[in-house]
């Protein structure tokens, strides 16, 4: 019985082992895949970008484009690049293995505060935006000061250090005005200046006076120093917002100029307030013309009026050059502050002795004196 039973398991250990045993030749009998080594796929590149191999030699810029895929060449702020290196491995090795530590050099200059974003070390590429930083406000106001076009084209290049970019035949347009939002600022500008001018010209705007009909009322220097400034820093703000992406651009010099202009307005009018107002057939009662308004008082030209005039033209023209070539509103010393403040307060001094003229709060209803009545003829 127990040989019966002996003999009953080892036949069922001998069908388990062959039911086995043709899988496990099966499975042996698979060939192996070779592990193959891809390259990671790079992010979005244009058609026909080079691709340069490592030859184990120093680190070189060979390609840059940005992410536009209708314009790959063209970049401007707020926008994305990439750098192409040849042998990156060095470079990375040489910012000791940190991406960020990559110094971004346009036209030879550092970008210290625009940092790396990634890098892609097996096919040796590198990421930035192009974004303003504090540090390099120097570096963009030579890169983007004084438009004469659209774009223009720069060198590109990496470094370890701020110091010696490495070599490079990369390049890219670099936009310095976006021209759609440009010429869209070039027609409300001259929108806008025309409603100004119409404005003046058919309103009291920028006159003063008692004149029933307010087209016929005299211009009045002070407020057109006013609205002169007020007219001009608003459309640099708007065109260095439109360049730089900026919004903290009015400077504290700025904003003396615009209250010296508006103190100037308000001390002539206080001082006008007080005074007879013109008939429409009186000096001062009407306007003769823009020029000889502003730079004249009832009795003729006078040399504090046309001061005034003068310095506020040439701070004008000095605040639109400086917008223009620098892509910042001026600093103006405290001594040009305060000959501008001189220049105000000698116009208003003389203001306190001239007769009722330009400068009456529009709207002032000053009566005329009472006529002196005549002495009765004795009886």
């Amino acid at each position: 019985m127990r040989s019966t039973i002996v003999a009953v398991l080892s036949l069922f250990m001998t069908t388990a082992v062959l039911a086995q045993t043709p899988a496990a030749s099966e499975t042996a009998a698979q060939p192996v895949k070779p592990a193959v080594s891809q390259l990671p796929k790079p992010a979005w590149e244009p058609e026909g970008a080079p691709n340069v191999p490592d030859d184990g030699g120093p680190p070189r810029v060979y390609f840059a484009h940005s992410y536009d895929r209708e314009k790959p060449t063209v970049a401007g702020l707020d926008d994305r690049i990439s750098i192409h290196v040849q042998n990156f491995g060095t470079l990375l090795k040489q910012a000791n293995g940190n991406c960020k530590a990559i110094v971004l050099f346009i036209d030879g200059m550092p970008l210290k505060g625009d940092k790396a974003e990634s890098c892609d070390p097996i096919n040796g590429h590198i990421r930035y935006w192009l974004i303003r930083d504090k540090n390099d406000d120097a570096a963009w106001h030579n890169l983007l000061g004084s438009p004469k076009s659209y774009i223009h084209t720069v060198d590109v290049s990496v470094g370890s250090d701020a110091q010696f970019p490495i070599p490079s035949s990369g390049t890219f347009d670099l936009e310095v005005i976006p021209r759609p939002q440009f010429l869209a600022f070039l027609a409300l500008l001259a929108l806008a200046l025309a409603i100004f001018i119409y404005l003046c010209k058919t309103t009291s705007l920028v006159r003063s006076g008692t004149h029933p009909v307010p087209h016929e009322r005299p211009y009045s220097l002070s407020l057109f120093q006013m609205s002169f400034w007020f007219f001009l820093v608003i459309a640099a703000y708007v065109f260095m917002w439109l360049i730089n992406d900026e919004l903290d651009t009015i400077t504290d010099s700025v904003l003396g100029l615009i209250g010296i202009g508006a103190a100037t307005a308000l001390g002539a009018a206080l001082i006008d307030k007080n005074k007879t107002a013109p008939q429409p057939d009186q000096p001062g009662g009407v306007s003769e013309g823009f020029l000889n308004d502003v730079m004249s008082d009832p009795t003729g030209v006078s040399l504090h009026r046309f001061q005034m005039f003068v310095w506020t033209l040439v701070l004008g023209v000095i605040f639109i050059g400086s917008v223009y070539k620098n892509l910042e509103m001026p600093e103006f010393s405290a001594t040009l502050l305060g000959l501008m403040g001189i220049s105000s307060g000698t116009y208003l001094g003389f203001k306190v002795p001239e007769k009722q003229g330009s400068d009456t709060p529009p709207g002032a209803t000053t009566p005329p004196p009472a006529p002196v009545p005549k002495p009765e003829a004795a009886a």
